[in-house]
Order: C-alpha cells, then structure tokens, then sequence
C-alpha cells in the first residue's frame, strides 16, 4: 500500500517550514479517513507536530510545547516507520527542536509505489 497523495504533499509542505499548508493538506486526509483505519491517528501525529512548529514560528511557546507533546504519543506506535516515512527520526528531531531549541526537523520519507 502506498502513501497518499496528500501525505506526500503535506510532508513536502513540512520540509519547506510551510507548517499552516502542511497541517491543512494532511488533515483533509485524516477527516477523510475512517474513524476505524489504522493510519488515522499517524496523520494526527503529523497534523499536531505541524501545528507545533506552525505555533512556535508564531512565538505561541506554550500552544506550540502541548501540541509538540500530543504529537509524539500520537507517533509513537507508529515508529520506526510508517509509509515510507522515518517517524523515529522525525519524533526525536522534534524532540531536540523543543527541548534544545534545535532547528525545526527536515522529514526523511521514501515512498513506495
């Protein structure tokens, strides 16, 4: 099974620090996605750390440490991998950037057909 458009899109969106676009794009996915599949609470993970990097961007320090937070439960069944995407290194890229004030994270993916 491959990615999604839409994934692929908003993880593109991601990588160029476009946050607001890439919480949009990859959450018309997760409404779209039944409330039973699998993959919904991935595309919540990655919806939540958007909104994270989105808020602390804004300087919204305390909104952006609780979604930041949400967003790594809401990853961490889904790690090391889910879809091509490298969640373990995306979770503590994260986790760096909010606790070390590290650079925002480039996201490692590899689609498959």
């Amino acid at each position: 099974m491959g990615a999604d458009r839409r994934l692929k899109k908003g993880l593109e969106l991601f990588n160029r620090g476009e946050y607001f676009e890439c919480h949009e794009v990859v959450e018309n996915l997760w409404l779209k996605t039944p409330v039973d599949d699998p993959l919904r609470d991935f595309y919540k993970g990655i919806i939540q750390a958007a909104a994270a990097l989105y808020q602390r961007q804004r300087g919204v320090a305390s909104g952006a440490e609780g979604l930041y937070k949400t967003s790594l439960r809401y990853l961490q069944a889904y790690s090391p991998e889910t879809l091509g995407l490298d969640v373990k290194k995306m979770s503590e890229d994260m986790e760096r950037c909010f606790t070390q004030n590290a650079a925002p994270p480039r996201l490692k993916y590899n689609f498959k057909a």
